[in-house]
């Protein structure tokens, strides 16, 4: 017997040695059997994390910033919360006056008013149940039941997966394309980005499977996500954070993900707009002190709306000073144009600022615009808001996304002017293009002083390849046929004359002038017209006393050039500024170009 068991043991041991010695050889057959084994032996341990909330959407699987302090009033009171910037899109605007405590939510023509009581009206009807309204570091937060009960959500597509024993809450956004996935095969789960790039880094490591212990080694984690239904966020190549069916967040590292699914980008209808069905052929009619006498306008041949400069905000309480001319009404009715009145803020910086942050005096001043536009019959109400801070962007979109539903409640084109995108602060970047544009009827583009009045250089008031990268940019991001091109029928007259201040240096100034004004300058000096191909205007230079004069021209034909993009980026129309500064022959050239 004993003999059996020295000769087993001695054939193990030598089996062993042989092993032994083909594995310190063969080392690649060593780590394979080495990580074989890891797969039979290993086990992981579940860890607790402390449960938070979250919120997903097309820009992630994001942390909330109050997550402690929200997750403690849940557990004290029941009620979990939604940050009200989670409903803005394209659609949605929110201003929140700090004065009367009173949010003012605006989705497509929605109105939804939320008070410090927490009582809700909802387009001017008052709601049975209230929500709780609550501020943690400047952020506000809406109670996310109450809101269920009264189908405002609905509006924005905010949901909340069932509440697991995790502890987590999970508010999603079903209106904007995400991606998810099905995990078919055990994918461990691990808590945090560090954790999970730690775990396999050590075993895609060799060296790790040398150590006897390492094979026994439990990775912590949260558990496993096979069977589940996951949204996703890709961090980088097969790494994913993840939120599971069970409210689970961590991340997971999956090569091939399989079935992928994308919500669909329509979620809600899009936003109501009204448009005539032709080409906008707009000029303003300019009136500073007095109306003109409609009898010595002449034939404006094509032109469909007319835009009086007639209203102007005199005050931050909202109250605006008028200058209606029934007689010049008549006149444009009987000649068969729209009217669109042009209201403006009279450019004034400060008092924009107050007016755009005082619900009331908002509300005074759109009331007041509809129901002049209902009782003189206009079609429509032109907004020229300009010299506005930066900051007091998203209130000024606000602003005229609250017009709108007014507007379209009586059935009223709303139009409204902006600059190009980029340039200055207060005169360009103070307008969020992209959602005006999607808000109004159609945007009106200024796209003229390239080179304005206190310009250090002289240059054209719109060359073509300047207007044309600009319309392209807009066009990019806002409809095509909802921008206009706005189109200058004036030119500025540039005196350059040296420094007496600088070496070397010019001064410049410059005067505007309309096109008749421009012509007779042209025969009184009897000046050549050069072609510039790049600009697309003609140029012409002269001296005068000690100034160098210099002047891009615009003619009919060279305002046609421009007209064309209507047709080139399928815009829906042009604007002239303003009528009296043209030559009669424009008139009919524009309208052969568009129509």
């Amino acid at each position: 017997m004993k003999k059996i068991f020295y000769g087993i043991a001695s054939l193990i041991l030598t089996v062993t040695i042989l092993v032994g010695l083909v594995l310190s050889v063969n080392i690649d057959l060593n780590i394979k059997i080495r990580k074989q084994i890891y797969r039979w032996l290993q086990d992981y341990e579940i860890v607790q994390v402390t449960p938070s909330i979250y919120w997903v959407d097309n820009g992630g699987i994001t942390e909330i910033e109050h997550s402690k302090q929200l997750m403690s009033r849940y557990l004290e009171t029941g009620l979990t919360y939604v940050n009200i910037d989670w409903i803005l899109d394209s659609a949605t605007t929110y201003h929140i006056d700090e004065t009367i405590k009173k949010i003012e939510i605006i989705r497509n023509n929605d109105l939804i008013e939320i008070n410090a009581g927490g009582n809700i009206a909802v387009n001017g009807v008052a709601q049975e149940d209230k929500v709780e309204w609550i501020s943690v570091d400047g952020l506000n937060y809406l109670a996310y039941e109450p809101l269920t009960k009264i189908d405002v959500l609905d509006r924005f597509g905010i949901a909340q997966q069932s509440i697991t024993e995790n502890g987590n809450i999970i508010f999603v956004n079903e209106k904007t394309p995400m991606d998810t996935f099905q995990v078919t095969e055990e994918t461990l789960v691990f808590s945090t980005e560090e954790s999970i790039r730690d775990y396999y880094k050590s075993v895609q490591n060799d060296s790790f499977y040398y150590g006897i212990k390492n094979l026994f080694n439990k990775p912590e984690v949260l558990g496993d996500a096979q069977g589940q239904t996951v949204w996703v966020q890709n961090i980088e190549n097969d790494l994913y954070k993840v939120v599971g069916s069970d409210n689970s967040v961590g991340y997971v590292s999956i090569e091939t993900p399989q079935a992928v699914v994308t919500r669909p980008v329509n979620y809600f209808h899009e936003n109501r707009n009204l448009s005539l069905e032709e080409p906008v052929y707009l000029t303003w009619e300019a009136v500073y002190s007095y109306n003109p006498d409609p009898e010595k306008i002449p034939n404006m041949s094509g032109l469909n709306v007319i835009s009086p400069t007639w209203y102007e905000l005199v005050d931050s309480s909202g109250n605006v000073s008028e200058k209606v001319s029934q007689t010049y009404l008549q006149w444009a009715e009987e000649q068969g144009y729209q009217v669109w009145a042009l209201v403006s803020n009279a450019f004034d910086i400060d008092r924009t600022h107050a007016f755009l942050h005082d619900s009331k005096a908002r509300r005074k001043f759109i009331d007041y615009m509809v129901d002049e536009a209902v009782t003189n019959g206009y079609h429509g109400i032109n907004i020229d808001f300009e010299n506005v801070y930066m900051a007091d962007r998203d209130a000024l979109t606000h602003f005229v996304n609250a017009f709108k539903v007014a507007a379209y409640a009586n059935n009223l084109i709303l139009s409204m002017d902006v600059t190009v995108m980029g340039g200055s602060d207060n005169w360009s970047k103070c307008y969020d293009h992209q959602k005006l544009g999607h808000i109004v009827d159609y945007l009106i583009v200024m796209t003229y002083d390239e080179f304005w009045q206190s310009s250090p250089i002289s240059g054209p008031v719109a060359s073509f390849d300047w207007v044309n990268k600009h319309m392209i940019q807009l066009a990019s991001v806002v409809q095509s046929e909802k921008l206009v091109l706005g189109l200058p029928t004036y030119t500025r007259v540039w005196r350059e004359k040296p420094s007496n201040s600088k070496a070397n240096a010019m001064t410049t100034s410059a005067t505007a002038i309309g096109m008749s004004a421009q012509n007779a300058l042209i025969e009184k000096y009897d000046l050549e017209l050069i072609w510039d191909d790049t600009d697309r205007l003609y140029y012409a230079t002269f001296f005068e006393e000690d100034a160098h004069v210099k002047m891009w021209v615009e003619t009919a034909e060279t305002l046609s050039i421009r007209a064309d993009l209507v047709n080139q980026l399928n815009l829906g129309g042009i604007a002239l500024w303003r009528r009296g500064f043209e030559t009669q022959d424009v008139w009919d050239a524009l309208n052969k170009v568009i129509n």
